[in-house]
């Protein structure tokens, strides 16, 4: 039994990296979804969704055209999120999003007001 099963593991880690990847999570019932666009320096626009559930907090966005989760962090003013090496950070109507492996350091400006504003 044990060979099958190291045989399976095996021919599983095998398969190409192109493959897609799928994750159903439940996070019960979001307090709130919002969306909102910024404008970033030399960037053009940044779409960032924002969900609150419970205790989770999450901004989801495209980076390079790769689709990122970002999970919040303690902040010590406004909101921080994290993906990776990248961090969101955010106060009012201004964001900045930052990669620690490059040093980039982009600034952007919300475009609109946020629903409930």
């Amino acid at each position: 039994m044990r060979f099958v099963f190291t045989a399976l593991t095996c021919s599983a880690m095998a398969l190409p990296a192109t493959a897609e990847t799928t994750l159903n999570l439940s996070l019960g019932t979001a307090d709130s979804v919002e969306t909102i666009e910024y404008e970033c320096e030399e960037a053009g626009p940044l779409r960032v969704q924002y969900v609150n559930a419970g205790p989770n907090a999450l901004a989801l966005m495209e980076i390079d055209g790769a689709a990122r989760i970002f999970v919040n962090v303690v902040s010590g003013s406004g909101a921080r999120y994290v993906s990776g090496a990248d961090t969101l950070s955010t106060k009012g109507r201004s964001a900045i999003l930052e990669n620690q492996l490059d040093g980039t350091n982009l600034g952007c400006e919300q475009t609109a007001d946020a629903p409930g504003e």
